[in-house]
Order: C-alpha cells, then sequence, then structure tokens
C-alpha cells in the first residue's frame, strides 16, 4: 500500500478576510479539538468527558469559522446528503413516537440538537481537510498509533495489578466507561493503525508499531471478544505483507494462523470464535424480539424515544443491532437511509487505487470493521459523542469529505488526460478525410 495526497483549497474567496490569523487560527483550534476528541476515546474514563471537549471547543469554534465563512456550497452534496440522512430520518420520526413505550424519555428538542452536533461535526472535518487534505488523516493515524500503545500498555498494566493475569477474566481497559466490547473493538482497530506505522521508513515508528500490535493482540486475546479476534488475525496478516523480511512474514503469518488459536486452547479450552457460544443464541433472541416492533409500523416505525429497554429472560438496553434498532423506530425508510451510507462507501472505496493507498484504505479498513461491530454491539447511531461515533460516524465522514474534496479533481485529471486521445483521433479522422 502506498500513499497519496488530495489537493487543497486556497483561502481566497472562502473566507470574508481570508489571510486574517483569525481564520487560520480557527481552523487550527478546530483541528486540535477533533484531535483531543480521538485523545479522549483512548484516555478518558467517561464519554461524558469526550461530550464536554466536544461542546466547549469544537462546536463554537466551527460556528464562528462558519460565520466567516462565504461558500456554502459544500453543504448541497450528495456526499453531506448522505452523511445526515440516517441522523435527519431518525430526528424526524421522534415525532410520530409514543413516549409511553419508552424506558427512558427525552424531549424532542433533545434529537433535533443531536441532528444539529452532525451537521457541525460534518462542517468541522470538512473546513480541517479543505486545507489539509491527506496529511491530516496520515498525522491522524500516527497519532492513533501513539495513544493506542499507551492506552492499551496502561490498561494491561491496571488489568495485572488487579490480578487478572492470574484469573484470566475478560479485560475493560481504562476508557470507553470500563466496557469490554467497546474497548476491544478500540483496541482492534490499533491494531490495524500499527500496520500503518509499519510502513514507514522512521525506525522508532515501525518499533512502536510492533510493540503496538504485540500489545494490542495480547489485550483482545483477554478480552475474549470475537469481532476484535478477527481484526486481530486480520492485522497480523496485513503487518506480514507491510514486511519486508521474508523470515518475519512467516513468524508473523504462523502467528495468526497458530498462535493466536492456540492461545485460546491453552487459556480457555476452545477456539477463538468458538469461546462463549451463548452469546449468538442472545443475540439471535434479541434481534427476534426487535423485530416484533418492526412489523407494527415497517414503513417509518414506531418513532424513535430515547431508550426503549427489551426484556428476554432479563432486560438489555438495545438489540446490539443498529439496523434491526433503526428499522423499529424509522421503519424501511431509516433502513434505506442506512443502505445509502453503505453503498456509498462500497462506491468510494471499491476501486484498487483506493484500496492499495494507505488513505483512505485505512480509512475504509476502519469503517468496515466498525459497521461489523455496529451489527454486532450497537444502537440507533443518532447519539451524542460515545463509542458510536468512533465506531462508525468518524471513518464515514473522513471518507465521505474526502470523496466530496477529491472527486473534482479526479474528475479534472481524468478529463485531462482524454483530451490527447480525443485530439488525436480527430487528426485521424481529418487526415482520412
Amino acid at each position: 500500500m502506498s500513499g497519496c495526497s488530495s489537493t487543497t483549497r486556497p483561502l481566497h474567496d472562502l473566507y470574508r478576510q481570508p489571510d486574517s490569523r483569525w481564520v487560520t487560527g480557527l481552523i487550527r483550534f478546530i483541528s486540535a479539538s477533533l484531535l483531543m476528541m480521538l485523545i479522549g476515546f483512548h484516555l478518558l474514563p467517561d464519554v461524558g468527558r469526550i461530550q464536554t471537549v466536544f461542546y466547549l471547543t469544537l462546536l463554537p469554534a466551527t460556528l464562528l469559522l462558519l460565520v466567516w465563512r462565504r461558500d456554502w456550497a459544500f453543504l448541497r452534496s450528495w456526499q453531506f446528503a448522505c452523511f445526515i440522512s440516517v441522523p435527519l430520518v431518525l430526528a424526524v420520526s421522534t415525532l410520530w413516537a409514543d413516549n409511553s413505550t419508552a424506558t427512558v424519555e427525552r424531549d424532542i428538542s433533545f434529537y433535533f440538537k443531536v441532528l444539529a452536533y452532525f451537521v457541525l461535526f460534518y462542517c468541522a472535518l470538512y473546513l480541517v481537510m479543505e486545507q489539509r487534505g491527506d496529511e491530516m488523516l496520515h498525522r491522524w493515524l500516527r497519532w492513533l498509533i501513539v495513544l493506542g500503545t499507551v492506552s492499551c500498555a496502561a490498561s494491561l498494566v491496571v488489568y495485572g495489578l488487579d490480578g487478572g493475569f492470574r484469573k484470566l477474566y475478560r479485560i475493560g481497559g481504562i476508557s470507553m466507561q470500563n466496557n469490554i466490547d467497546k474497548t476491544a473493538m478500540l483496541y482492534g482497530f490499533h491494531v490495524l493503525f500499527c500496520c500503518y506505522g509499519l510502513s514507514l521508513d522512521s525506525r522508532r515508528w515501525r518499533s512502536l508499531s510492533w510493540l503496538g500490535l504485540g500489545l494490542g493482540c495480547v489485550y483482545i486475546v483477554v478480552s475474549q471478544t470475537k469481532i476484535p479476534i478477527v481484526m486481530a488475525a486480520f492485522a497480523i496478516c496485513l503487518a506480514a505483507v507491510v514486511s519486508h523480511s521474508k523470515v518475519l512474514r512467516v513468524l508473523v503469518v504462523l502467528g495468526a494462523v497458530a498462535v493466536l488459536p492456540a492461545a485460546y486452547l491453552l487459556l480457555y479450552g476452545d477456539l477463538p470464535l468458538l469461546h462463549r457460544g451463548a452469546a449468538y443464541s442472545i443475540r439471535l433472541e434479541l434481534w427476534a424480539k426487535s423485530l416484533e416492533g418492526f412489523l407494527q409500523s415497517p414503513w417509518i416505525g414506531t418513532g424513535l424515544v430515547h431508550k426503549q429497554f427489551i426484556e428476554l429472560d432479563h432486560v438489555l438496553p438495545h438489540p446490539h443491532n443498529y439496523l434491526l434498532d433503526v428499522a423499529r423506530f424509522a421503519g424501511l425508510v431509516g433502513v434505506a437511509a442506512c443502505l445509502w451510507q453503505l453503498f456509498a462507501v462500497a462506491f468510494i472505496g471499491l476501486r484498487r487505487d483506493q484500496l492499495l493507498n494507505w488513505v483512505p484504505g485505512m480509512y475504509l479498513l476502519w469503517f468496515g470493521f466498525g459497521a461489523l461491530a455496529m451489527l454486532i454491539y450497537a444502537q440507533q447511531p443518532l447519539v451524542k459523542p460515545s463509542y458510536i461515533w468512533i465506531f462508525y460516524w468518524i471513518p464515514l465522514t473522513v471518507l465521505l469529505v474526502r470523496n466530496q474534496l477529491v472527486a473534482p479533481v479526479e474528475k479534472a485529471v481524468q478529463n485531462d488526460q482524454q483530451e490527447p486521445s480525443r485530439t488525436r483521433n480527430h487528426q485521424t479522422l481529418e487526415s482520412h478525410g
């Protein structure tokens, strides 16, 4: 995989007073705010603190920059329409919801406020990437390697001090409110990002990435969480491809296909994807129960309420499948909006030049595994900044914004390449005429 960079746009004609320090300062501040959110997911124990960072830094700075903005045409794009379709459908569905069915209620204004957060988040990422392009996305990956390694090491130290390596209970981590599945996914993303670090020329980055990959795989094994196990095996194989040493490639592949399953057999007595098999049957029951709500109003759903717990042998807060949760609240209209987003990413990413570049290839992997996790762990996605954002919304927004910025440049290049061919054909016709 190689790197690529997108063309950035000059400030001229985009902002009033484009040469002022005010505009460039706000762009830098928004960029730092986005990075602070990523730091928060890895190091802050409570998601409420991430939301506080979002409210106090990203939102006001983005609003101020939009005030100075002249060109708002970026909001009239199919990429933005695709992004906002799911939050919009879910927010509108609250207008016909029956709050008496809610386990936890929220006023309708709450959902439209969250909808505004989504719009401003898209704007923030667009305004920064418009000026910084792919360089910002490469920088993010390097930051995520460092953050993941530090966070993972701290989690393993805490786990060891608590006697975890003797008892082998499932590890929860230091962030994501100590939730086992969510933190395991966080480090599943981390081991993928480490593969990017292995491709860098710097020996320090390669050493740090090998360390992060090893720590992440240890964490994932003791988390006993299935999708991150698949991610770890995939990352090990990708690391083998990136590695320049044939001997190392053989050792790394053996780690994926032999050492990881053997470790599970030794520690838990069965294979990774067979371990804790009851998790499969519970989810099937949850999904069947959720479909009952969908069948009550299949076209537009029963309307979104903040929490609507599901009762089986015990009470669970949501179906652990975001598509089914959207279906019961917003019906086929909501499902169609979700599918639009998935097909849009497939349209953007399923090209050789996209998949074989670290940017956007790594963000496509991030989104792909995140969407898979959403089908197993998550609820409907109209939420304030939380684990769903790092699973789904952040990589989705990156891919849509990047496509929106790069598509005109790619089209111009294609036209330039086709122009000499058309000229030659015209000259040939004239010579035969």
